[in-house]
């Protein structure tokens, strides 16, 4: 065999290593996941973007530590009970180096493609926590290896780390291999310290071949990536190496065929037989095509893989995939798999999104009738398991968007967060915390950070630690300053403790003034004789056959609510419905023993109190999150004006109305509540006037307002604002003598520099002039309103863009006053503990994509 063949060879062994992954058990490779211990536990590094201040140090997982080493510098520790065999930690962050007089004691070497460079983690803002991890001094020592996967650098678990212990890595066989380091049949895998391996990459660069040589010189200049390819060219013309599942030259011959097997993929693939034709190993499938050994586990799953990404020609030829299919695919490879993620199928990614988008719980996809729907509508696709799209494909899809919105956020100045407190079946609490910001372009974006489990009962302590661990993953502690949040004791405590404001959710509001003040004995009992006629409606035969195929009829028993609906949103909806249709229930009272008069009177009273709160509800559940600055107009609406008494009330009427004026009112009685309120009104160009309010809360808003307006802006000024010279750093003056006047009245009369007074008289102006401006229309989005006039008020408009990122609710709106709500809640207590945060994080943001 010549020179050239072995080192296409072994570039292909190279290839199809980088897409395999070890199991410490049974000591054999796989793709994906082990056929007899299933996919790798692949622990991630917390999320930290880069180039942030001690990027290193805050990516470590918990359950690990970094100290100082007896032998000096630092090092990682285990302080969990253990970890066990078998834990994939990665990958390695860092700079890519090109040239090798580059490299530190903190650089790997990569091959791809026949060529190499380094990773190098020495900039801390841009490495990881691996960088810390020490290498040992011997083979005995070492309790983690080191790997490539997927063109990236991981470390493994190769021994049970128990807590106290350090972790240790070094090289072994596996990436031996991939520097293609083949220096005899006995020889160890194992270097001592970290500058020996450097120094035997500095050796072995030296010996390049002679042909080598030659091309490139006559290339006149090395590609960038080609500078460590000399390494391994020198090992490639000396013995082949036996990479395990690469098969031995001369044994193609020799491949048996499975006898029964019917799947068209066996045509590429067989076991080695001996001379007589008999099978040899059936746990190995060799393919035909580039003689490797694949594990068989008696399907034909990584037979199918195999193809799809070393033999994507014959594949397509043989399930028929036609020319223009194939060119689109290489058009757009992020259709197929995404850069930097667990390379997946179209059909794979088909399922992990259904199963975001749906909010389902993964044990979906092992479902019987979801086990007969793909094998109809794709009859060659074998299902993964559920731990494969757990630990693999929802992983990464989860850790590329959870990096989406950190950035989108990173730039954010202000940040309100909303609080879910929730119940799982399992009589489980968590807590669910959204974050609401308005970017540069005045748009909302509201994302759902985490999820975190909070015990049975919820108590104030655990919620306190919930949100602050939240807090500090996000790194948006310093900077919340508001929390939207439902009437729970526990959450108002916590929240109070991290020293956060609070508001309170006005969803959730109307729900518990309007539900209690439904209590009183007469409303319950016409309620329960309501029920009771829409149940004989629906189950009366002598009724059906009298009507026939009434319209009526029809409609009528269409919007029956479910049985059991005790909110006031379906009761107003429900009393409607017997009003409409009270002449066609009269109509056959004597067979369904209808309602009296006074029924009637209380429903008529009822439905009038709940139509302007059903009209409340509805502007507020036409935007997923609508604005703060709605709160006080409508409530303020709501309390004087339409539940307003008056002398036609009857005393029933004029209870339930008091009832609720009264309970709406304590919800918003809080002084620091009503400031926040106004000055999101304040702002809001339809409301700007302000004139729900009296003249003394008008001009204490205004005050507030210039207050706020004028701090914002010193703190931090907008490019091209007038005052952004005066508010950053002044070049230095000469000291002068302060003048008499200056001596005699300075403290008294408090003078202020001249910075002070610009911010002050140009948050006045703008004030000014935008509450004399053109009154936006009631209709019109308010944050469009400030797209097109920030430039004209661009100090309001950065106070406009912390004050109407508020919401009105702590959860979409459609969630308290709709059947969305509960759907919502019964699919997230479905799902299992261990993926509740994962896909409640994923379903959130994609649903307010």
């Amino acid at each position: 065999m010549s020179w050239r063949e072995m080192q296409v060879g072994d570039k292909a062994c190279a290839q199809l290593e980088d897409e395999l992954l070890f199991c410490e058990e049974c000591r054999l490779y796989f793709r994906d996941s082990c056929p007899h211990h299933g996919a790798p536990t692949f622990v991630p590094d917390r999320m930290v973007l880069v180039c942030e201040p001690s990027r290193a140090l805050r990516t470590l997982p918990e359950g690990l530590a970094v100290k100082e080493r007896p032998q000096g510098g630092l090092g990682v520790w285990c302080t969990v009970t253990v970890v066990p065999r078998g834990c994939i930690f990665g990958p390695f962050d860092g700079d890519v180096l090109t040239d090798r007089n580059d490299c530190t004691v903190y650089s790997w070497a990569l091959r791809e493609n026949g060529s190499y460079y380094y990773m190098d983690a020495s900039d801390e803002t841009k490495a990881n926590w691996m960088r810390y991890v020490a290498c040992a001094s011997s083979e005995e020592e070492h309790n983690m290896t080191v790997f490539q996967y997927r063109g990236k650098i991981y470390y493994r678990t190769c021994q049970t780390i128990a807590a106290g212990n350090e972790l240790l890595v070094w090289i072994g066989e596996e990436y031996a291999r991939t520097l293609g380091l083949k220096l005899g049949e006995h020889f160890k895998y194992e270097f001592g310290e970290k500058e020996l391996l450097m120094k035997l990459f500095q050796d072995l660069q030296t010996k390049v071949p002679k042909e080598m040589s030659s091309h490139k010189k006559a290339q006149g200049q090395r590609n960038c990536r080609d500078f460590v390819a000399s390494i391994i060219q020198t090992h490639e013309c000396s013995l082949r190496r036996e990479v395990p599942g690469v098969l031995r030259e001369g044994t193609r011959n020799n491949l048996v065929s499975l006898g029964r097997a019917q799947s068209r993929y066996w045509t590429f693939f067989g076991f080695q037989g001996d001379a007589l034709g008999r099978i040899l190993d059936k746990t190995k499938i060799i393919c035909k095509l580039c003689g490797v050994r694949l594990s068989y586990s008696g399907n034909t799953t990584n037979l199918r893989q195999h193809l799809i990404y070393k033999h994507r020609q014959e594949y397509n030829q043989l399930v028929g995939v036609t020319p223009s299919t194939q060119k689109e695919t290489q058009d757009h490879p992020a259709r197929t798999s995404m850069v930097m993620t667990t390379p997946v199928g179209r059909t794979t990614r088909a399922i992990s999104d259904f199963i975001v988008t749906d909010l389902l719980p993964l044990r979906t996809i092992e479902g019987e009738g979801f086990v007969q729907m793909m094998s109809v509508l794709e009859p060659t696709y074998k299902i993964p398991t559920v731990t494969f799209f757990a630990q693999t494909v929802l992983r990464d899809m989860y850790a590329q968007a959870k990096l989406r919105v950190m950035d989108s956020m990173k730039s954010q100045r202000h940040c309100t967060v909303s609080i879910d407190l929730w119940k799982h079946e399992q009589s489980r609490s968590y807590v669910t915390v959204s974050a609401h910001q308005v970017d540069s372009a005045f748009d909302l974006r509201n994302y759902v950070l985490s999820t975190r489990a909070v015990g049975e009962e919820g108590a104030a302590e655990k919620v306190r630690a919930a949100l602050l661990d939240v807090a500090n993953e996000w790194s948006i502690g310093d900077r919340t300053w508001l929390s939207v949040m439902a009437s729970n004791v526990e959450v108002r405590m916590a929240v109070t403790k991290l020293g956060w404001k609070t508001l309170p959710c006005i969803g959730h509001a109307l729900q518990n003034c309007v539900d209690s003040a439904l209590q009183q004995p007469p409303i319950l009992r016409t309620l329960a004789r309501c029920k009771r006629l829409m149940e004989n409606v629906s189950s009366c035969p002598a009724l059906s056959d009298k009507v026939g195929s009434s319209e009526v009829l029809h409609k009528f028993q269409c919007k029956t609510f479910p049985a059991g609906s005790v909110k006031w949103f379906s009761t107003y909806d429900l009393l409607q419905n017997l009003q409409d249709h009270r002449s066609f229930l009269d109509g056959v009272s004597q067979e369904l023993q209808g309602l009296r008069d006074e029924d009637w009177q209380v429903v008529q009273e009822i439905t009038g109190i709940l139509k302007p709160l059903a009209i409340a509800t509805s502007t507020l559940t036409k935007e997923r999150f609508s604005s703060l600055s709605l709160v006080k107009p409508v409530v303020t609406s709501l309390i004087y004006k339409h539940l307003a008494t008056n002398e036609g009330d009857s005393e029933l009427a004029h209870d339930v109305k008091q009832a609720i004026r009264t309970d709406l009112d304590q919800w918003y009685a809080d002084r620091e509540v009503n400031r926040v309120l106004n000055l999101a009104c304040a702002l809001d160009p339809r409301f700007r006037g302000l004139d729900f309010l009296s003249q003394v809360e008008k001009v204490e808003t205004f005050h507030a307002l210039r207050q706020e307006t004028a701090q914002l802006a010193r703190l931090q000024p907008q490019p091209g604002d007038p005052e952004m010279s005066s508010c950053g750093p002044e070049p230095a003056k000469r000291p002068r003598p302060d003048s008499g006047i200056e001596f005699l009245l300075g403290d008294l009369c408090n003078v202020r520099s001249a910075s002070v007074n610009s911010v002050n008289q140009q948050a006045e102006q703008e004030i000014s002039g935008f509450q004399t401006s053109e009154v936006a229309a009631l209709c019109q989005d308010p944050l469009q309103w400030w797209k097109a006039h920030h430039t004209q008020y661009p100090l309001l408009a950065t106070a406009a863009r912390k004050l109407l990122a508020v919401p009105a609710t702590a959860v979409p709106g459609t969630w308290i006053f709709t059947q969305a709500g509960q759907d919502v809640y019964g699919k997230r207590s479905d799902l299992a503990p261990e993926h509740v945060d994962m896909l409640v994080f994923m379903h959130g943001n994609h649903t307010s994509a």
